[in-house]
């Protein structure tokens, strides 16, 4: 399902001051591919060009630089495809603007007869055609996309930022949770593995007090089977969480709850065991968290009371 919803770009034919939005994220999106803007959008006729870009490609011969003619059609607000009758005269507009190459810049997509027209231009000219989904998946894939993305596209960035959220900046170091097997950050796996806690028992029942030995973190299968093997051969049994769950804060609350009140009820945690739930519950809270504010991060420095265990993280900046 798409991402970025076009319409929230004012319609070009729609003379209400900002009908020339569309073609200003095609000049910000193609700056921030790389390309060097070398004739800009304006009003009034165009000679059939929006914008004329460059490209500079390195080669074992030197630098060659391709100038495109760029096509921006807005055509969301119908949802109708980009015809030949849309982009007329392509060979004719790409010579008169001494250009090598014609791209087509579309809010919807080119019609089979569009793609095969340009198709057969391939032996004379370069084309290359952006529409909605390659747009969306370039500007997805980086932070910089984003926060173009946002620019153009506030109310789809909005919905699609709840469903897929970034840790909050709020450590000097992006929070990794590796597995204690194979190394691998769980947080950049699609499966974010397990954590387990594995607690003492004696002649096959638990011990009157509750008393941990290891809290550890794993991919699933294989590393988690090596734990396992390796901690039945001590007598530990498990408890164990999907950590994807933890990462909800409701689940993550319940955890910290959990482990204060097993503080206060007389749980025992091993200094092993101890520190490896502070490592746990450290990295999966900027997952739960809101990024500070700068204002808040001058405050906590001011303040500076950070317990011992949170000031060798440091703060974001």
């Amino acid at each position: 399902m798409p991402v970025l919803d076009f319409t929230e770009i004012a319609a070009a034919h729609v003379a209400n001051g900002l009908q020339d939005t569309f073609e200003l994220f095609a000049r910000e999106f193609l700056k921030s591919m790389g390309f060097k803007i070398l004739a800009d959008p304006d009003r009034g006729a165009d000679g059939g060009v929006d914008l004329i870009v460059a490209e500079e490609r390195k080669g074992i011969a030197g630098v060659t630089t391709l100038r495109w003619l760029v096509s921006c059609k807005h055509k969301a607000a119908s949802g109708n495809s980009v015809s030949p009758n849309d982009d007329r005269n392509i060979s004719d507009r790409i010579l008169a603007n001494n250009c090598d190459g014609f791209m087509g810049f579309y809010s919807t997509l080119a019609s089979a007869g569009l793609s095969g027209l340009l198709a057969g231009m391939n032996d004379q000219f370069e084309t290359q055609v952006f529409d909605r989904e390659k747009i969306e998946e370039v500007l997805l894939r980086s932070k910089d996309g984003i926060s173009l993305a946002r620019r153009f596209f506030p109310a789809s960035l909005d919905a699609w930022m709840r469903e897929n959220p970034d840790p909050a900046r709020i450590f000097a170091d992006e929070p990794a949770l590796l597995c204690n097997v194979c190394g691998k950050n769980l947080f950049e796996a699609d499966d974010k593995g397990i954590v387990t806690l594995w607690q003492r028992m004696r002649a096959g029942n638990f011990e009157a007090a509750t008393h941990y030995e290891h809290i550890l973190w794993s991919c699933r299968g294989a590393c988690d089977q090596h734990n396992r093997e390796r901690m039945y051969h001590k007598d530990l049994i498990d408890g164990w969480d999907d950590i994807e769950d933890v990462m909800i804060p409701l689940v993550y609350i319940k955890w910290v709850m959990t482990f204060l009140n097993g503080l206060n009820s007389g749980t025992i945690y091993s200094d092993k065991a101890f520190d490896e739930m502070k490592t746990f519950l450290l990295q999966v809270f900027p997952h739960i968290a809101r990024h500070p504010t700068m204002k808040q991060v001058e405050r906590a420095r001011d303040l500076g009371d950070i317990p011992e265990y949170l000031g060798g993280l440091g703060y974001y900046t």
